[in-house]
């Protein structure tokens, strides 16, 4: 079976798998208040800022992988 070109669920730091639904939802939330703390993503509540940065990185690391 062939692999799908773009993945159904990303990976938390944790290894927690989340629906890109979820995320999407997520990340409305975290932009609309990037200075609180986040529970989930690590085993410690996490700042927003630091959430949107590593979701950048590795949507830019993706982006570059295709090339």
């Amino acid at each position: 079976m062939a692999r799908a070109a773009y993945p159904r669920f990303f990976k938390t730091p944790e290894g927690r798998a989340v629906s890109i639904r979820q995320m999407a939802r997520a990340l409305q939330a975290i932009r609309a208040n990037p200075d609180a703390d986040y529970p989930g993503w690590n085993w410690f509540p996490t700042p927003g800022h630091f959430i949107l940065r590593e979701f950048r990185r590795g949507l830019n690391d993706r982006i570059n992988l295709r090339g």
